[in-house]
């Protein structure tokens, strides 16, 4: 039985994070999903260990969120269905497990797809073959009714190109395949080795309709080309771009220099994720002290509306289960799908 609704003993991290939600003006929902992705869980895994758990906070939704499990400096607990702050219930879990490694998942309310092919020198899933095994296996799992090409988006989510050819030969054999399937889906590719013009011209004869979403956190500093030159290239061949940038790891004004010149050419909402320290020893890279941490990124998620501001973009949550906008943005509600 759920106890969220009592308040006899609250916390006084709950009291301090309800402090910081009324300062920034963010839903008490949305700091909780914040605060659960900075910290992780105190226990429900071993150390390093990551879990996909599916929260219901006070509100009807139900988010997901991938989070380090194992974490004895976390307030996050998981008692009889109820997440905890240091006791204190602040949302329900409706499922917790394991984030094992998949090769593909649905996403946005079952109308996307993500995919993680395998290492391209593996024969089973570098050729259409594969790709059209990996497919079908994906249908299974479709809402009641739908076949696959109902979906509008398959992203490859692939840090394992070692070169730009690669990526181009492998993106033009999914497009291949997916046309077996009488599939018409935009193909995304999250990576940093497509850089190229050149490339784009020819993603736009063999791959289109086409989303790069530019892993800024991958691209070497010495890149020929910085990432504003990559995402203007991609929309000068007729693509949508976005990026994808860790939050956490750098003061924020150096962040603002970074986003800054990108939003320009940014057509889909970036997925800027909460940077999770791999275990409890491993907690250099953050720039945020623990106890200032959830101040810092509540800062970061106000500074990203506010360069985002000139534009028409709005986060869509299903795209990142490790972001800083859930249920609404700039205190505005968001629409669903959410996972």
């Amino acid at each position: 039985m759920s106890h969220i609704g009592e308040q006899s003993t609250v916390s006084a991290t709950v009291h301090q994070w309800r402090h910081l939600s009324h300062r920034y003006q963010v839903g008490w929902d949305e700091t909780i999903l914040i605060a659960l992705n900075i910290h992780g869980l105190h226990s429900h895994g071993h150390e390093g260990e990551t879990v996909r758990l599916r929260v219901q906070p006070p509100q009807t939704e139900v988010f997901q969120l991938v989070v380090p499990a194992g974490r004895p400096t976390s307030p996050f607990t998981v008692t009889e269905g109820d997440l905890r702050v240091d006791g204190t219930p602040v949302a329900r879990v409706v499922d917790l497990r394991s984030d094992n490694s998949v090769s593909g998942y649905l996403r946005g309310g079952g109308r996307a797809a993500t995919i993680h092919p395998r290492k391209t020198d593996d024969p089973q899933f570098s050729d259409q073959d594969g790709y059209t095994r990996l497919l079908a296996d994906l249908a299974i799992s479709l809402p009641q009714g739908r076949t696959l090409p109902d979906l509008d988006e398959v992203t490859v989510s692939a840090a394992n190109y070692p070169d730009e050819a690669t990526a181009m030969r492998d993106l033009a054999t999914l497009r291949t395949a997916m046309t077996s399937l009488d599939m018409t889906a935009r193909i995304g590719l999250l990576s940093s080795v497509v850089t190229s013009a050149e490339a784009f011209t020819e993603l736009s004869r063999s791959v289109a309709p086409f989303t790069l979403f530019l892993d800024t956190d991958a691209q070497p500093d010495d890149s020929p080309m910085q990432p504003a030159e990559v995402l203007a290239a991609a929309r000068g061949a007729g693509h949508e771009a976005s990026f994808t940038y860790t939050v956490g790891k750098e003061p924020l004004d150096d962040m603002r220099d970074r986003l800054l010149p990108l939003a320009q050419y940014t057509t889909v909402w970036p997925s800027l994720n909460i940077l999770q320290a791999p275990s409890p020893e491993d907690d250099a890279p953050h720039i945020a002290e623990p106890a200032e941490r959830l101040d810092y990124f509540l800062q970061a998620r106000a500074m990203v509306e506010r360069i985002f501001a000139p534009t028409d973009l709005i986060p869509q949550p299903w795209r990142c289960y490790r972001g800083l906008w859930y249920r609404e943005h700039a205190t505005r509600p968001l629409p669903g799908p959410w996972i």
